[in-house]
């Protein structure tokens, strides 16, 4: 299986501390790039939901947005915090029996001090939260994975047809080759026959030359290297996985190619036809670009 770098995935849940929303969405990049944004205080769980999305994934610029909706966070009651009034009340005695000074003190005094209350369920709504949290991102990752292996899939499937398209190309210019190199023979005997006009030849040193000669536009060794790199690219592009950067080396090496055939062939027919296969890599080297 072969997966795109581009995708988004999104989820909700409800629950009661609120609405969780999340929405995942990536581009191409060399590497793993992951950007979360959420609210302050579901910011300790970003490390986790990294490392999960780590996992899942390996090459792309991915971003993260993760919005609360906190629809009864801010209802909870207020609860006194016995730990905070206790030091305040030791720190009031410790400081009468510095000052010697003799008083009763004075409990809505303290009462208005930092920290003496609290949020009622401020420590089991954050939990409920993290597990909506949690339950949603992995809705919405998996959404977001399926999404790239679908865009994965059909990329596939143009790639293989463009590939099929080339292979066929070069099978057309194979049948070609032999046809071509006895024009190439003929034109050079003809020509060096000319130059020589009534002299006397020797056939046997002028076969040697001109097949000297014609090797140079020879290019059978090219087309047997594009056809090695085609069936590499179909193998690698069946087996699937992490297959961009792959890819990307074979496509060069079978441009040079092209590009080699395309310097040495002597017919206008195969130029015409090295020129179609650059296209199709082209359009397959642009779709790749799309690949993990």
């Amino acid at each position: 299986m072969i997966t795109s770098m581009t995708g988004f995935g999104r989820a909700s849940i409800e629950g009661p501390v609120g609405q969780v929303n999340i929405e995942i969405r990536s581009v191409n990049a060399r590497f793993l790039d992951i950007q979360i944004r959420c609210p302050q205080i579901i910011q300790s769980v970003e490390p986790l939901l990294r490392e999960k999305l780590q996992k899942a994934v390996s090459r792309g610029k991915i971003s993260v947005n993760l919005n609360i909706d906190f629809s009864d966070l801010g209802t909870a009651m207020p609860v006194l915090n016995k730990k905070v009034v206790e030091r305040y009340l030791n720190e009031l005695k410790r400081l009468n029996e510095f000052d010697g000074v003799v008083g009763d003190i004075d409990m809505r005094l303290i009462m208005q001090l930092p920290d003496v209350f609290e949020k009622e369920s401020a420590d089991p709504q954050f939990d409920q939260l993290k597990d909506i949290v949690l339950r949603a991102f992995e809705e919405a990752t998996n959404d977001f994975v399926a999404m790239r292996r679908r865009e994965g899939e059909l990329l596939g499937i143009d790639i293989k047809e463009r590939m099929k398209k080339i292979v066929d190309i070069l099978a057309k210019i194979s049948e070609e080759v032999p046809v071509v190199r006895k024009q190439v023979n003929d034109r050079l005997r003809e020509k060096i026959c000319n130059l020589l006009d009534s002299r006397e030849i020797d056939e046997v040193r002028l076969a040697m030359e001109i097949t000297l000669i014609a090797e140079r536009s020879d290019i059978t060794e090219e087309l047997v290297r594009f056809d090695s790199h085609n069936e590499q690219f179909l193998e690698t592009l069946h087996k699937g996985g992490e297959i961009g950067r792959k890819f990307n080396f074979l496509l060069q090496e079978m441009n040079r190619e092209a590009n080699t055939v395309c310097s040495k062939a002597a017919n206008t027919n195969i130029v015409h036809k090295i020129l179609e296969i650059k296209e199709e890599l082209e359009r397959i080297r642009e779709q790749v670009q799309n690949l993990v």
